[in-house]
């Protein structure tokens, strides 16, 4: 069954068939297309205009009485029936009828219808004689019979050319199948040879391409010395089911890798920093890791809950090995328990004494506040200082680190790098964050105190509602003076981090009662 998409593609192939002046291959497509569905009066209207073009004016002429049967007041399918119907042969009786003629002065009848008679024949005898000296029929509708033997054998499908009384006028005998061209391997349209007894053979297997389920209908076209082509042969083809042979997949060979780790080494992973152990090998091709904490004296201890099996290959390509541990008598790293890290050839011998103290303030420089950081302890083993990058407040005062996460360093490192020491502060007293405030520090405000971004009579003011410890925030809102000398506020009440509105309103006018200030 042909769907309605084909028969449309169908259509517009035949149209622009007939464009190009393929008359009888158009025909033969629209043709295809009425017989798929006789209520298509687009169809029968263009085949009607197809068979005029080609000298067909009776079979014209029923293929537009078709279109105007499906669309009655169509004006374009009534002006080309009248155009076709010009192209007809009247008989005498069309043009003679009783009082259709007048009669000239003394003309008797008898001799009148004689006249006429004459007139008549000669007219005929020019049309039949003059047309086709000027206007030749074409040799697609003259020529003979053409037999094509169209045969389908177990392995190939044969066709002859048999020969026929109109084959010497052929020029080329195309091929396609289920309306599509069907070539050689190397893609040359598949050609029938014009020669008598010419033979084509197409192998199946090159015919399946163009089948649908399993069906292909083979049509013939001869084309004629005068350009135009019809129609010769068509055959539609059963080919044989093929069922396909079931594929067998040969499973893939596991790749093995040799781990570049051990059991017991620890490692830093490069895009955050985290410590990470080996805790055992796994058969395969994974490790078993888990994450580590290290505290200011360099002791490490396992997280809970962050056991994982990596594959070997994820984590040797974003970890790098930093130091390693001994491996406990049982075998077991234990979350509960301290592990220090196992001491490198490359580091000096024992007995020497770090320079720096936790709370020391360092930079590159004496006197330069960029690049500054803080000494947060030692480890004696590894002979490394874990330090941070700390920031002075808006008051001056040391200081305040940008997140948790301080870094271990190589002892030399720290100390050839930063050899000035700028302060000292209390691990407690350091901050984390640009929001923070000195820790164990009290607010510069407090309930009902109102601040100023600076000293001008005109100045923008806030009332302080409150103090709120837990979050390190004020609750503030914007308070002015009334006509009466008295103050009232606006009601939208917001919260600001301690750090930004003791920064950005550095002076304090005066303390009001805030439960008096009145909401405007």
């Amino acid at each position: 069954m042909v769907d309605e998409e084909e028969i449309e593609e169908i259509y517009k192939k035949g149209i622009y068939a007939y464009r190009k002046g393929e008359l009888n291959n158009a025909s033969d497509l629209l043709m295809q297309v009425v017989e798929a569905n006789e209520e298509d009066h687009r169809a029968w209207n263009a085949l009607g205009v197809v068979l005029t073009k080609a000298g067909k004016y009776e079979d014209a002429d029923v293929c537009f009485e078709n279109a105007l049967v499906h669309d009655q007041s169509n004006e374009v399918y009534e002006r080309n029936r009248k155009k076709n119907r010009s192209h007809i042969k009247k008989s005498i009786k069309d043009y003679f009828s009783p009082g259709s003629i007048p009669l000239p002065a003394g003309v008797s009848m008898p001799y009148l219808i004689g006249g006429i008679a004459a007139v008549f024949i000669l007219i005929i005898t020019l049309a039949v004689v003059i047309p086709p000296l000027l206007y030749p029929a074409p040799l697609s509708a003259t020529a003979g019979d053409i037999p094509i033997s169209i045969e389908q054998l177990p392995d190939i499908v044969e066709i002859t050319n048999t020969g026929g009384p109109g084959t010497e006028l052929v020029t080329e005998y195309t091929v396609t199948g289920n309306n599509q061209t069907i070539s050689s391997p190397d893609g040359t349209p598949l050609t029938l040879g014009t020669d008598i007894g010419s033979t084509l053979g197409i192998p199946i297997d090159e015919l399946y391409p163009v089948s649908e389920e399993n069906s292909v209908t083979l049509r013939l076209t001869a084309s004629f010395e005068d350009g135009t082509d019809r129609q010769v042969a068509l055959k539609t083809l059963a080919l044989p089911v093929i069922t396909p042979e079931p594929v067998i997949e040969t499973p893939p060979t596991p790749t093995v890798y040799e781990p570049s780790f051990k059991k017991g080494d620890v490692l830093i992973r490069t895009e955050n920093g985290v410590y990470v152990l080996i805790s055992d090998l796994l058969s395969d091709n994974q490790y078993q890791t888990e994450q580590l904490s290290r505290r200011n004296d360099g002791l490490f201890f396992v997280q809970p809950g962050t056991r994982q099996n990596v594959s070997v290959k994820e984590i040797e390509e974003s970890a790098t090995k930093s130091t390693e541990f001994s491996i406990p008598t049982d075998g077991q790293f234990r979350q509960d328990t301290p592990y220090q890290a196992m001491r490198s050839l490359s580091l000096p011998v024992a007995g020497v004494n770090p320079f720096y103290v936790p709370g020391d303030v360092l930079s590159r420089s004496a006197g330069s506040t960029d690049d500054v950081i803080v000494i947060m302890g030692y480890d004696p083993v590894a002979d490394e200082y874990v330090s941070d990058t700390i920031y002075q407040y808006y008051s001056g005062e040391w200081g305040y680190r940008p997140d948790d996460q301080p870094e271990w360093n190589p002892r030399t490192a720290i100390e050839g790098s930063y050899p000035a020491r700028k302060a000292r502060i209390a691990l407690s007293q350091i901050g984390i964050g640009a929001d923070s405030s000195p820790p164990g520090t009290q607010p510069l405000y407090g309930e009902g105190d109102i601040i100023a971004v600076d000293r001008g009579a005109d100045a923008n003011l806030l009332l302080v509602l409150a103090w709120h410890p837990d979050v390190n925030q004020y609750e503030t809102d914007v308070i002015s003076q009334s006509y009466d000398g008295g103050w009232h506020r606006n009601g939208t009440n917001k919260s600001v981090i301690r750090s930004q509105l003791e920064r950005e309103y550095p002076y304090k006018v005066r303390n009001v009662d805030a439960s008096l200030v009145h909401i405007r």
